[in-house]
């Protein structure tokens, strides 16, 4: 035997077999509303599944765009600076003192919102309870 085997569970086919239909073993419902109530949790859940896939599919996206346009924003700004700082272009001092705390206002607020919106939030669509249509 080797050492991997050791961990697998036995699985007793012999004693098993196959289930069949009419087996006592397996469920199966004892009237229509029971029937209709299983049909129902299950094209609930498929939906719900349907709906949470989405809106996390949104969330990334929107995440990734706001990710994006932080980016760029910081990353134009840091190339502004280094044109400053070598000479290529020259801006008045009060315009500076403006762009530099906007540009980092905007990119604490933007994480802010994210964080706090985007992420934070519980979905929107819940799992209705037992009985509600």
């Amino acid at each position: 035997m080797k050492p991997l085997d050791i961990a697998k569970p036995s699985i007793r086919t012999e004693v098993l077999g196959e289930v069949t239909p009419g087996d006592p073993s397996t469920w199966q419902p004892n009237s229509f509303d029971e029937w209709e109530g299983r049909e129902r949790v299950r094209a609930y859940l498929s939906v719900w599944t349907q709906q949470m896939d989405e809106e996390r599919r949104l969330r990334s996206l929107y995440a990734k765009l706001i990710f994006g346009l932080v980016s760029f924003e910081v990353v134009a700004a840091f190339i502004l600076l280094l044109l400053l700082g070598s000479g290529t272009i020259t801006l008045d001092a009060g315009l500076l003192k403006i762009l530099f705390p906007a540009v980092l206002t905007q990119v604490f607020g933007l994480a802010y919102l994210v964080t706090k919106y985007l992420f934070n939030q519980p979905m929107k669509h819940a799992i209705p309870k037992a009985g509600e249509k």
